[in-house]
């Protein structure tokens, strides 16, 4: 826009020659309406020099002229107009009242155009966002307010809306149980594995890879519990693995051995007696585990399922690189439910391995969440029991996924457990550690989570 002579644009010009009235030497007047075509106001370069009266029509004119500004969100154009109040005649506090007004109208606008944001995020609709984003960038939006949407918008990309950390639950339909708690995981990358110098290395956690999270996920933040696959069991009749065999491992008080009792379900707790509804449910098979995950699906409509091997260690790590998510030596204090040197049965058994000079008052499953959250705020990740996951058993990670998904061949007999439990020894708790299974065997040491799509 080329300037006038005090350095206004030729749009202001036009403004103020609005009042003057018709120009000397010239029939035309100047109708603020014409600004952007009138080729008179566009080539002007002065104002003629004299005496001319400033007419409050003028004024009234150029006010009108701000408010349909204003009503098309022309806030820009409308700042231009405001030196020309004052060649109107337009005191201080008037050009103070109508510059509030510009402002407040800009906030308005902003509040009403962040609510329709809000609405497309909330609804999925991510390329509306995006087109919405380009045309606050032609209307003129602040600079540092797109980086912001432009932000929201690619977490609303990789994490449905929420924020990562943040929980959630969805109740299921038709019932006021609500579902498990989950915790949104960031996306990032980690290492996967084991370097073969930690202590406690095995083979089959080489070689160490890096993977990396485009999107983040949800985890629950408890392992299931007795009381959940209970209400999956009520209504669907399902009969697990080990009712159909109709025997399961448990742990003999009387020995310390595990061995295979008859009679033994999800329903009884390590040791075969019945289970409270706030300890894990353990006597589950892996197909046992995807059957709760595939029907939790099936009721809230979210894409529920088992977490894949390499989300289960990034979240158990939680951006640690240590041996356990906790450092590279024995807890300092109740942290995890593992094998501790100051833990007693009955006052006079005690874990031949364990970690020196540790307690954490349990022997056998606690009930979830009785420890401590690891960074991520999930609960029994390290410890209590362990946790099948999606993913074929392989010797090796030669040819693992770089992008966190399952590694999964048609078929497999093996599964993946992952994580410690209430018998862990100090190799079995690291985080790199993990044990093959049988699609159909069943432990009082393992359970499962439960994993989410966003």
């Amino acid at each position: 826009m080329r300037p006038g002579p005090l350095g206004w644009p030729a749009r202001i010009v036009a403004a103020a020659l609005l009042a003057l009235g018709p120009v000397p030497g010239s029939a035309q007047s100047v109708d603020v309406e014409s600004v952007d075509r009138n080729p008179l106001v566009r080539d002007a370069r002065w104002l003629v020099p004299g005496p001319h009266q400033l007419l409050n029509p003028g004024r009234e004119a150029l006010e009108q002229a701000l408010r349909e500004r204003l009503d098309q969100q022309r806030f820009e154009d409308a700042e231009q107009l405001l030196p020309a109040l004052s060649l109107l005649g337009a005191d201080d506090e008037r050009r103070a009242d109508v510059r509030a007004a510009i402002d407040q109208a800009r906030l308005r606008w902003k509040d009403d155009q962040r609510a329709r944001f809000d609405e497309a995020l909330a609804q999925g609709r991510f390329e509306h966002a995006e087109a919405m984003i380009a045309e606050l960038v032609a209307l003129g939006l602040a600079p540092d307010d797109i980086s912001e949407l432009r932000d929201r918008l690619d977490d609303a990309r990789q994490y449905g809306g929420r924020q990562p950390g943040s929980q959630f639950q969805e109740r299921l339909p038709g019932d006021s149980t609500p579902g498990p708690v989950m915790v949104v995981i960031p996306a990032g990358s980690f290492l996967m594995g084991s370097d073969r110098r930690e202590p406690g290395h095995i083979g089959h956690e080489w070689p160490r890879h890096r993977v990396r999270f485009a999107r983040g996920f949800a985890l629950a933040r408890n392992e299931t519990t007795v009381g959940q696959f209970g209400r999956f069991i009520a209504e669907t009749g399902y009969v697990t693995d080990a009712e159909k065999a109709g025997a399961a491992p448990v742990y003999l008080l009387s020995t310390g051995r595990i061995a295979r009792h008859p009679d033994i379900s999800w329903r009884e707790d390590y040791s075969g007696r019945p289970a409270d509804d706030e300890l894990p449910v353990i006597h589950v098979s892996w197909n046992d585990a995807v059957a709760y995950a595939s029907w939790l699906a099936e009721r809230t409509g979210a894409p529920y399922r088992l977490p894949s091997e390499a989300e289960f260690e990034y979240a158990l790590r939680a951006g640690t690189a240590s041996r356990y998510w906790w450092g590279d030596a024995a807890p300092s204090s109740p942290t995890e439910n593992v094998t501790g040197g100051f833990d007693r049965l009955r006052g006079d058994r005690r874990w031949r391995v364990a970690f020196e000079f540790y307690r954490d008052d349990f022997w056998g499953p606690a009930p979830v969440g009785s420890l401590a959250a690891n960074p991520f705020g999930l609960y029994d990740m390290g410890g209590n029991v362990m946790e099948w996951v999606a993913d074929c058993w392989h010797d090796s990670y030669g040819r693992a996924p770089a992008d966190g998904s399952a590694w999964v061949n048609p078929g497999c007999p093996r599964r993946v457990l992952r994580g410690g439990s209430w018998s862990a020894t100090p190799d079995m708790s690291r985080s790199a550690y993990r044990l093959a299974a049988r699609t159909d065997s069943t432990d009082p040491r393992a359970g499962f989570r439960v994993a989410r799509d966003l």
